[in-house]
């Protein structure tokens, strides 16, 4: 008589328990579900770049930057709260997938605007897009195991500054023109959306359903992050609305040289990403949510210090996207770490709610700021937002056990 385990019948499969099969299966739907985020970061830096030009041609205002930039930021911050309740109590496979169809109707539509009014809904709606795919998929990849949540996230980090660095440097050879980089944004998205349905099985967990009130959310810890995500959400917004202008306008630099400055963004994060979440696996997330923070202020603190010295600018351009490319994320393990495991997905999505509704301040902020200088602007928007988030992370307490509830 065979002594070998009966298949799961399909209706049992879960996310889960596919992932426990092995790592090559671990590592397969972390890498499938991450790539919507190499969509975002993609999409981001070439709206970041390419925004002084798409705003010329739509006849809008610098002051269109900041206001842009609030509506996409208001778009992901409304739907956020709402990406991570699906996750809790509907197939995360299909909020997921969803959540990219809207994404790739925006961001195509994001080329063809001709108005002010039309640039503003596509960017919102790039962002309600994005706004409810960002927690589901962190809450997806971080609710797997304990042990590799920092691993499992840098992920998306990875991904998402993967889609950064590229942007700049697909979107320079193109302008003034910018419609066809869009379009490969659009179809990028198809692609990611049948990865996830051919691969990714539509039950993320099987257990019972317990019910933790609104209330359940609010541990110690998740409180103080909240406070450090949305001051770092104000920095963030203002870096996307306006560091592009900064070094095109502000101090002159070439297109070519901005889109390489841009672009460390983006390469700090890709390369840095998954040995910052490794760590965090290993010295404990409180440690290493706190050095990001670290990478991130002096970053912001040194881009309007140094004048138009591009090995300076590089440099600590690369340095912030190190600390942007994991620190939201990581910033979400430790919410997940902190409370029930019933209610992973409502405290990512609570985090980023947050996050985007300091995003929402940031671009107005750097705005209001402007008359006293781009450098002061920057100064005020970025650094010391930057280390007032740094000193919230300080306050966390460190969770070493295991919240997850196995299937």
């Amino acid at each position: 008589m065979s002594t070998n385990p009966r298949p799961q019948p399909a209706s049992e499969v879960t996310v889960r328990s596919v992932a426990r099969r092995s790592t090559a299966m671990f590592v397969l739907i972390v890498i499938i579900s991450a790539i919507p985020a190499f969509l975002e970061g993609f999409d981001t830096n070439l709206y970041t770049f390419g925004s002084p030009f798409v705003v010329h041609n739509v006849h809008g205002t610098v002051a269109l930057l900041g206001e842009v930039s609030t509506g996409y930021a208001f778009g992901v911050a409304v739907f956020s709260l709402v990406g991570g309740y699906l996750f809790d109590r509907y197939s995360v496979k299909y909020t997921i997938m969803t959540s990219v169809v809207i994404f790739a109707f925006f961001t195509v539509w994001t080329g063809y605007v001709t108005s002010p009014t039309g640039l503003f809904i596509a960017r919102l709606g790039v962002g309600i897009g994005v706004g409810i795919f960002q927690p589901a998929i962190v809450a997806l990849l971080g609710d797997i195991f304990f042990e590799t949540r920092g691993r499992a996230v840098s992920a998306f980090a990875v991904f998402f500054g993967l889609g950064l660095f590229v942007g700049p440097y697909l979107m320079n050879p193109f302008l003034p023109h910018y419609r066809t980089p869009f379009i490969l944004s659009g179809i990028a998205a198809v692609i990611s959306l049948l990865l996830f349905y051919l691969i990714i099985p539509k039950t993320y967990k099987k257990l019972e359903k317990r019910q933790v009130g609104f209330s359940g959310l609010f541990h110690r810890n998740v409180v103080v992050l909240s406070f450090a995500i949305f001051l770092f959400g104000i920095a963030l917004f203002g870096f996307l609305g306006y560091y592009a202008e900064y070094l095109l306008k502000a101090i002159a630099l070439s297109s070519a040289h901005s889109a390489e400055i841009v672009s460390m963004s983006g390469l700090g994060g890709f390369i840095c990403a998954f040995p910052i979440g490794y760590l965090a696996d290993k010295l404990g997330r409180k440690r290493i949510v706190s050095f990001a923070a670290l990478l991130i202020a002096i970053g912001c603190l040194g881009m309007f210090s140094v004048g138009n010295s591009i090995p300076l600018l590089l440099i600590l351009t690369f340095i912030f996207g190190a600390g942007w490319g994991i620190f939201v994320d990581l910033v979400a393990t430790m919410g997940q770490d902190s409370v029930d495991d019933s209610i992973a997905g409502s405290v990512t999505g609570w985090l980023f709610l947050v996050f985007n509704i300091g995003a929402l301040l940031g671009g107005p902020l750097f705005a209001a700021l402007l008359p006293a200088g781009f450098e002061t602007a920057g100064l005020v928007t970025l650094g010391l937002t930057s280390v007032l988030s740094l000193i919230f992370t300080l306050m966390t307490r460190p969770v070493d056990h295991s919240n997850i509830v196995t299937d």
